[in-house]
């Protein structure tokens, strides 16, 4: 059998020796995430309504406990944590019997994931009292698997729910979380690096990570924030954070006009620092492309991190990874997830990226991949549409297999809710076979929007109904992504009505009562991008720390501001007039709009 296969043996006498495949899996413990490397389970059930966990095990990850509404009543089934000599890294096992479930591991990590698994089964079988004797060994496909957080303008999220992303993303195994220095108070020391308002004070870091190492992830902090695009210049210092002994060192072109050479040498001393200190280099590839030679003398314990916007040409990626795997430095492949113009990621191609910069990674042997939040900063992405992406990932990036669909709600609520992956299947197709994005169509300008873009826009105004209209028919409890899909069907409503306006303008320009049309209209429209600014910020605030706004809140005003303006011309026969020459002289743009970030 594959070691990426499920084995289900039977052992009752009418079927011993029986094996399955992963197909035949389905009902049994198809509700993992990420799917375990090897599951045995036998026909035998056993009473799982008292546990008995180990107290320091249950203090120790009581956020974990409450997670999976799991409580320990120090009496019944015995959960026994032990050390197994053999188990490698992040390894571990998960051995059941009629009285005890033994969790094997030999690390943190291993103890942290054989924990989450086995609440994961005891959470799905509660209600029924009892479970099936089973026994587990998982392991990961990738070594360093990374998250970088890269919020609109350095947002920095509230502490609330920054663990809860550390927490969701635990359980998807990924070990290692990045986010700008910037959002850490009192780190003015290194050059030209500026806490954002409501920056975490040291102190409160210290907590998080805390928090964080006990579910087996090291935080980082980046000096630039998320991976700048190619060629910007910075000059930033290393960002350390010393409970994590990770210490980042930007290695872009600087704008001190430091010689080569000097820059070489003081990253030699820093390593140098750093090993003696117990910690890790971390630094961009991006400067030794223009001197090769300095590859060779790279501490072997430093972490290079290689950008990968071309993630689909394998032999470009090869040829910049193989100096660096001539000298056994190891690499870690960085993969964009966001878009700029976007609120849901684009989550086909996001995938085919992750999936793409995974098999990288394998055929190369690289140390990890590291998947950035939002490249250049973002302009505003809510962390609710990058859900599934983050469930697939983490998934493919542990087990080397796409997830069960039916995990999906488990991971996300807690619990059984088969609507839920539906709706995000759905979302992922949103922008699908459109010319833009729905970032694009919701903030161009609708006085020229329907010149200033190819398609029909009653295919665009068509496929945005369909999609609000979906999404209302949904019959989800309420749980801590409702705001965001109700959020994403009022915006799909307001796209599709926006545009069909646009389209309409010319000729209500023309007709008898269109300029009573064009005043209700855009009235109605004016009083939509209110609305639906107010649920985004809501939904922001939530998030994010209230000093920080995204730029799309420019946007918004933008749009309130033009439905204004057409509101105002509507009792003008002059000003239309004047309009109207100028939509018939207003020539099509040859290539696609720009994003409304560029216009305003």
């Amino acid at each position: 059998m594959s070691s990426h296969g499920f084995c289900l043996k039977i052992t009752s006498p009418a079927s011993s020796g029986r094996l399955f495949t992963e197909k035949d899996m389905k009902n049994e413990f198809a509700f993992l995430f990420p799917n375990p490397k090897k599951v045995l389970v036998r026909d035998d059930f056993f009473d799982i309504r008292d546990l008995c966990f180990p107290l320091e095990i249950y203090k120790k990850y009581d956020f974990l406990f409450d997670f999976f509404n799991v409580r320990n009543k120090n009496r019944g089934l015995e959960i026994i944590f032990q050390e197994r000599q053999g188990l490698v890294g992040e390894e571990y096992m998960l051995e059941s019997g009629q009285k005890q479930i033994l969790a094997l591991a030999n690390s943190t990590r291993g103890q942290f994931y054989s924990l989450a698994t086995l609440l994961q089964i005891i959470s799905f079988y509660s209600d029924s009292g009892r479970m099936p004797v089973f026994s587990i060994s998982d392991a990961p496909e990738i070594a360093m698997r990374g998250f970088v957080l890269a919020a609109a303008g350095g947002a920095v999220p509230v502490v609330a729910e920054l663990q809860r992303l550390l927490l969701k993303l635990a359980l998807l195994r990924f070990n290692h979380f990045a986010m700008p220095a910037a959002c850490v108070a009192g780190l003015e020391k290194f050059a030209s690096v500026h806490s954002h308002k409501g920056a975490f004070s040291r102190a409160e870091m210290d907590l998080v990570a805390v928090r964080a190492r006990k579910m087996g992830m090291e935080i980082f902090l980046l000096p630039e924030g998320a991976a700048p695009a190619p060629g910007q210049v910075v000059d930033r210092a290393g960002a350390e954070f010393y409970p994590a002994k990770l210490v980042f060192i930007s290695s872009e072109a600087s704008e001190k006009k430091t010689q080569p050479d000097a820059w070489f040498e003081d990253f030699l001393k820093r390593c140098n620092l750093g090993k003696a200190q117990g910690g890790k280099i971390l630094v961009w590839a991006d400067r030794f492309a223009d001197h090769p030679e300095w590859i060779r003398k790279i501490p072997r314990d430093v972490l290079v991190f290689q950008r990968s916007p071309q993630i689909g040409n394998p032999d470009n990626f090869k040829n910049k990874a193989m100096p660096f795997k001539k000298h056994h430095i190891p690499q870690v492949l960085c993969q964009t997830i966001w878009s700029r113009d976007r609120f849901i990621p684009a989550i086909r191609s996001s995938m085919a990226g992750i999936s793409a910069a995974f098999r990288a990674a394998k055929a190369e042997k690289l140390a990890g991949v590291m998947l950035i939040g939002c490249e250049s900063g973002g302009n505003g992405c809510l962390l609710g549409g990058s859900a599934l992406l983050q469930f697939e990932a983490g998934c493919l990036l542990w087990s080397g297999r796409p997830p069960v669909p039916k995990a999906f709600s488990h991971w996300a609520l807690g619990r059984d809710e088969p609507d839920l992956f539906r709706v995000y299947s759905f979302l992922a197709q949103v922008d699908h076979q459109l010319p833009h994005t729905h970032g694009q169509y919701l903030f161009e300008d609708p006085v020229f929007a329907a010149f200033s873009r190819p398609g029909d826009p009653r295919e665009i105004e068509a496929h945005y109904r369909k999609a609000a209209l979906y999404l209302k028919k949904r019959k989800i409890a309420r749980n801590e992504l409702t705001d965001f899909l109700n959020f994403t069907r009022q915006l799909c409503e307001f796209i599709a009505a926006k545009v069909e306006f646009s389209s309409r303008l010319g000729s209500l320009l023309e007709e008898q009562d269109g300029p009573e049309q064009i005043r209700r209209q855009a009235a109605w429209l004016g009083q939509g991008a209110e609305k639906l600014k107010n649920l985004y910020l809501e939904l922001w605030r939530k998030q994010f720390q209230p000093e920080n706004l995204p730029d799309s809140i420019s946007g918004f005003i933008f749009l309130q501001e033009r439905f204004q303006y057409l509101r105002q011309i509507s009792s003008s026969p002059l000003a239309r007039e004047k309009l109207f020459e100028e939509l018939k002289n207003y020539s099509s743009l040859s290539s696609p709009a720009a994003p409304y970030s560029s216009e305003f």
